[in-house]
């Protein structure tokens, strides 16, 4: 026998075991040899798509036929038998989302500046979810609910047809010819199972598993303890052996927990369950009752997946994380609260319900970001748990209906106190764990602070004197063979001290660049703005920089650069008033608010009067006052905390400001409506050298130079 031969015999026949034995290939292939699976993609995509084409003509067959050929009386049965094991599954998440984060410890933390601040929550619409504009608008957006619901109207409007048979049939043909294609694609699951865990694990990233661990594992309790919740409701409550059960789910939970994609997994669950459930349960096949609750499954499992599974119920536990992440802890109250209202709404999407929830909770927006960083095995956890409770509602509701119901009350309970137990002890084993790995872990100054220059060229020299007055024009300047330039003081990241005590920032790396081109010493002078403009009005200085941002009253007083970077108007403020500035559902605030500005010429009557309704609402605008202060350690300092309510500084300079403030947080209530341009305000009145600086600015605007400061000095990003 060749070796390929007995390689073949070696090949597992039943496809749950093909699925397992590709996961695990394709884990090990990721893990390690990572740089070899790009070659993998394609397939991974051709499996996806192909998958995802035949399930929705599947499902709308299946849930037509299905509920076309129920009998009114049975349609009702059904319903109450699926609602209340349904209504169950989500209490059973719900209390976990409630009771785990209570185990936490506390955490300090803050975010740097990203995107993510900026985006408009859309109000959710559950009406326009379930009922869109038309039904092809659906479909052509994977409206799986919408779809769901109109395939089961028209299903249950056949019911009352005398003739319903002629459509029936042919739709009962068309979902067996969908049938055989889906076992053509079945073929591909195992190889489809192997590029995408490959591909995944490839790209894991343990720093990421770090910083994030505390959600980590409540998700890791919550999952053991509603596995174990799921599989004992079903081995004590109907004569399902264990090994059956393993035989139905292990196929569908390796194609879902690959590809995180559980809409795609639901063909091969319905048809496991309608070949597994009656030999298992020692039910005659060929008894009516048995084959309409056969013909039952994919319409039952189809409304399971289109209503809120037990996975989107209990990833909603991101939000007493994110509280807790902010040191803002959720209590078991509010948290129920928010369950109220966030459960129906999971069906729009869990990025959607996360970020409505922080608006209402009055918790930084910033926080959606760690939606994205644990994407990768945040949905596997929504989607396996969900195909869990599928499995259990589907086997609960079929023993009830052929009247397999086989309790064993005091197992049953036994397994209830058992998963108690366990959540108490690995809460309380996590958090004494997690209280000892995340001291001192939160790092994020020391990685701002650790910034250096990115270009190169002669160090600036610092002065501590003022320049005497010499002409300032192009011609004098490379004359000298000094660029003498005023550098806000305090003004992160445009410029600052990082640990090494040597001035960095953005507008120090811009201003290394303009003196490397004109040929000359870059020199740096601290300051306030208010006596560099002084110094300026005397040409003492060539330039100041460092955050000015472009104003009417500075334009009036001062020369001006062209613009080279916008920035958007925000608030830093203490992490405990959050919830009271930031909006949401609440009411405006009643008592006068005051905001303190380091850049007095932004202080206007229209600024004032833009922010009062932005942080008022539809009824009454807010009382806002600007008071001008000297630098933002005013702000940070005790006093400043018990005087002000927030501190109103550029979005992109605030970020930095709350690192290294952890006890604060940056807040977006003005979303881009309050945006503005920085600029560098120019000495003397030589028209040639400010043509120079505009056209020096455009140029390295159109090379990508200031995008590239943006993502080192502002995001972070080499």
């Amino acid at each position: 026998m060749t070796p390929l031969r007995q390689l073949l015999r070696l090949w597992p026949r039943q496809i749950g075991n093909q699925c397992l034995l590709m996961l695990g290939a394709g884990a090990l292939l990721g893990w390690f040899a990572p740089a070899h699976v790009q070659w993998l993609q394609p397939l991974a995509t051709v499996f996806l798509q192909a998958s995802q084409i035949v399930v929705m003509p599947f499902l709308i067959c299946e849930l037509i036929v299905g509920f076309g050929r129920l009998t009114p009386g049975s349609l009702g049965q059904l319903a109450r038998r699926g609602g209340l094991i349904l209504l169950a599954l989500w209490l059973a998440a719900s209390v976990l989302v409630i009771a785990l984060p209570q185990f936490l410890p506390p955490l300090v933390t803050s975010e740097f500046y990203h995107a993510g601040l900026f985006e408009v929550q859309q109000p959710r619409d559950l009406l326009a979810t379930y009922l869109p504009d038309s039904i092809f608008t659906a479909l052509a957006d994977d409206n799986f609910p919408a779809v769901v619901l109109f395939s089961c109207v028209l299903g249950i409007l056949l019911q009352g047809l005398e003739d319903r048979d002629q459509l029936l049939r042919p739709l009962a043909v068309m979902r067996d010819v969908f049938k055989r294609l889906n076992k053509l694609v079945v073929r591909l699951i195992p190889f489809g199972i192997f590029a995408l865990i490959a591909i995944n694990v490839a790209r894991f990233d343990g720093g990421q598993l770090i910083r994030i661990q505390g959600f980590f594992v409540l998700c890791l309790i919550s999952f053991v303890v509603l596995t174990l919740l799921g599989t004992a409701s079903i081995l004590y409550l109907t004569p399902l052996p264990l090994h059956t059960l393993w035989q139905i789910v292990k196929g569908p939970l390796a194609l879902t927990a690959s590809s995180a994609n559980l809409l795609i997994a639901l063909p091969m669950l319905v048809s496991n369950l309608q070949e597994q459930l009656p030999a298992a349960l020692e039910l005659d096949a060929s008894d009516r009752q048995v084959q309409e609750m056969g013909e039952e499954l994919a319409p039952l499992v189809s409304l399971g997946f289109s209503l809120p599974t037990l996975g989107q119920v209990a990833s909603l536990m991101f939000i007493p994380f994110s509280a807790w992440y902010v040191d803002r802890s959720l209590d078991p109250q509010t948290t129920a609260q928010m369950l109220l209202g966030a459960i129906p709404a999971t069906v729009s999407g869990l990025k959607a319900v996360v970020k409505q929830e922080l608006i209402n909770l009055g918790l930084p927006l910033d926080l959606q970001q760690l939606v994205y960083i644990n994407g990768e095995w945040l949905y596997r956890f929504d989607k396996v748990l969900g195909l869990e409770g599928l499995v259990v509602l589907a086997v609960l509701a079929y023993a009830l209906g052929v009247g397999s119901w086989r309790p064993l009350p005091l197992r049953a309970l036994g397994s209830l106190a058992a998963a108690v137990a366990i959540t108490g002890a690995l809460g309380w084993g996590s958090r004494l764990s997690l209280a000892a790995a995340l001291a001192g872990r939160y790092h994020n100054d020391d990685r701002l602070l650790a910034l250096s220059s990115t270009r190169t060229g002669q160090k600036p020299l610092e002065r501590t004197t003022p320049w005497p007055p010499e002409p300032v024009n192009l011609k004098a300047i490379q004359s000298r063979g000094v660029l003498r330039v005023g550098l806000q003081d305090d003004a992160l990241p445009w410029a600052y001290r990082n640990a090494s005590g040597n001035l960095v920032g953005f507008d120090v790396d811009l201003l290394k660049s303009l003196a490397k081109n004109l040929g000359v010493q870059l020199e740096l002078r601290l300051g306030t703005l208010k006596s560099l403009e002084a110094e300026l009005n005397r040409n003492q200085l060539d330039l100041v920089a460092g955050g000015i941002q472009n104003t009417p009253n500075r334009a009036i007083h001062h020369e001006l650069s062209r613009s080279y970077q916008s920035v958007n108007l925000a608030l830093v403020v203490a992490d405990a008033r959050v919830r009271e500035l930031q909006g949401g559902e609440q009411a405006a605030v009643a008592r006068p608010i005051t905001l303190a500005v380091e850049d007095d010429s932004l202080i206007s009557y229209g600024l004032e009067a833009q922010i009062a309704k932005s942080l008022g609402d539809q009824r009454q605008r807010a009382r806002v006052t600007l008071v001008p202060i000297e630098s933002s350690q005013v702000f940070f300092s005790p006093e400043g905390q018990r005087r002000f309510d927030g501190l109103l500084v550029p979005a992109e300079a605030g970020a930095g400001l709350a690192v290294l403030h952890p006890q604060t947080s940056l807040i977006t209530p003005f979303g881009r409506e309050l945006s503005s341009e920085l600029v560098w305000m120019v000495g003397g009145r030589d028209s040639g050298f400010r043509r120079y600086l505009n056209g020096w600015l455009t140029r390295e605007i159109s090379l990508g130079r200031i995008q590239e400061l943006f993502k080192y000095w502002i995001l972070l990003k080499p």
